[in-house]
């Protein structure tokens, strides 16, 4: 089985899905910086050289564990839809379900509040100086990567010709190693750098993206962007067999991780193989009945009522799951200092390049969470309610005191992933790295179930089975690892990341 790639180092390390994202967060950290301050620079680098996936444009989630206080914190900064957007606005644009890409898709972005609440709460160094990587990755350009190039190709019809000045400047898909500049993006971060990101909900940033959605037909007001503020939320926490897993509440799907691992800690996993088929079963099982509850139970919290103990009292169901599966890209990265502080985050425009409605005076794509909404049920569309959301990040704490951070790209197939990756550390006994390394299967759209090569080929007439050589497209994962005085990164070998640490 091929390996992830790791970093083990004795003071602090960075795992993200760009090298100069990671590189610029080791920087921050070998210069003193926490964790927390690394997470800035990480987060803002990854939206400029990663703009298709994890933009200006998008949401933020972040599970933070404090070394001086022995408490997890969760923030979620996702954002909410604009006052104009009702189902009846999207049935008078002739659709029945907000459309995957285009303006009635866009929420009020929350990663710049996000990131610059968590730097509030628990950063030490000055905020505008995190943003310099970013800025220069931005203004002075950076050599497109293999899976930005792919994004482009698959998106550039869709492009306005502004987007295709910024994203294609040679005219037609960039190639790997071709030059990208952003300006219009860099000008954009030196004002969040210097006048902080109030600048983005309350000043010309907001009256841009404004204009941009009032345009395209879809109404919105001031205080849509300048009430925005991030969540800070108890996490959901589950004892899986001495592993103590926390996860991010609703609006996230965190909470469908939590119940496929309460379902699945009613069997004897270790019993059966790691790479069987009757793994393959009892999870998706475990799936069906989470995503089920899912479906029915959890929407924004504020504008519906969640009971968690009775969404977690769900068992295995007699029939299938028969609601929508979405993929979507994403970008998760993970961080540890020296003083034992860990960052589990993740941001994303959703799909690649969001909904494509692009905003050319800031630079950036505008996400398309909106999609996420549903026509009826919890998760209906409503003004200034959150859509159901599939970020999620996670934190572990086993006996001995070794933390983990991790979490990985995946759409709505997120939490059978991170269910994979708890049962391969707890129940398998794997390490992190051979956790990240070893072979996943994912629920795809309809009854299609994604399987990579190793596992026993299912043979449930449930799914349509396709086995995959080698490692598919199954998501991208990163963590790191306290333990003691080490500290461990790895990154997957099925994304474009390295692990960096000292």
């Amino acid at each position: 089985m091929p390996s992830s790639k790791i970093v083990v180092a004795g003071n602090a390390v960075v795992a993200s899905e760009h090298a100069l994202a990671s590189l610029a967060g080791y920087d921050v950290l070998k210069s003193g910086g926490n964790a927390f301050d690394a997470a800035v620079t990480t987060s803002f680098t990854l939206a400029v050289v990663q703009h298709q996936i994890a933009g200006l444009g998008g949401d933020f989630f972040g599970m933070f564990f404090e070394a001086k206080t022995g408490k997890v914190h969760c923030l979620n900064s996702s954002g909410w839809a604009p006052s104009g957007l009702t189902l009846d606005l999207v049935k008078a644009k002739g659709g029945t379900a907000v459309p995957a890409y285009g303006p009635l898709s866009c929420v009020v972005p929350g990663q710049v509040a996000g990131v610059s609440a968590m730097h509030k709460k628990f950063g030490g160094l000055e905020f505008g100086n995190l943003l310099g990587p970013s800025v220069s990755y931005a203004r002075d350009g950076f050599p497109a990567g293999e899976g930005f190039c792919r994004s482009v190709g698959g998106a550039l019809d869709t492009f306005t010709p502004e987007a295709r000045r910024t994203f294609a400047p040679r005219g037609g898909p960039p190639k790997t190693g071709d030059w990208i500049r952003q300006e219009n993006l860099g000008k954009l971060l030196l004002e969040i750098a210097e006048e902080g990101a109030d600048a983005f909900y309350g000043g010309w940033p907001a009256e841009r993206m404004r204009e941009t959605l009032e345009g395209l037909g879809v109404p919105t007001k001031p205080a849509d962007f300048a009430d925005f503020q991030p969540e800070w939320a108890d996490p959901l926490v589950l004892d899986y067999r001495g592993t103590r897993v926390y996860e991010i509440p609703p609006n996230s799907m965190g909470a469908t991780t939590l119940l496929m691992l309460r379902i699945l800690s009613e069997r004897d996993l270790s019993g059966i193989g790691a790479l069987s088929k009757e793994r393959v079963g009892l999870t998706m099982e475990a799936a069906e009945a989470a995503y089920s509850r899912k479906d029915a139970m959890l929407g924004d919290p504020r504008f519906c009522k969640i009971d968690m103990d009775d969404f977690m009292r769900a068992s295995t169901p007699g029939g299938s799951y028969s609601g929508q599966v979405q993929k979507g890209d994403t970008t998760a990265f993970s961080i540890a200092d020296e003083e034992g502080n860990l960052v589990s985050a993740i941001q994303s425009l959703f799909h690649h390049f969001g909904s494509r409605v692009f905003v050319p005076a800031c630079g950036i794509m505008l996400n398309s969470r909106a999609s996420g909404f549903r026509a009826s049920g919890p998760n209906t569309v409503e003004p200034r309610k959150r859509p159901l959301h599939t970020l999620s990040s996670m934190i572990l704490e086993q006996d001995g005191g070794t933390r983990t951070a991790i979490g990985t790209s995946g759409g709505d197939y997120r939490p059978l992933q991170h269910t994979q990756f708890v049962t391969d550390i707890v129940d398998y006994r794997m390490s992190l790295e051979e956790a990240i390394a070893h072979p996943r299967f994912v629920w795809s759209e309809g009854r299609n179930l994604v399987v990579e090569e190793g596992y026993a080929a299912p043979d449930s007439p449930s799914y349509d089975v396709q086995m995959v050589p080698g490692q598919g497209r199954t998501g991208v994962c990163n963590g790191v690892e306290v333990r003691g005085r080490v500290r461990k990164a790895v990154c997957d070998l099925r994304g474009d990341g390295i692990p960096a640490g000292f």
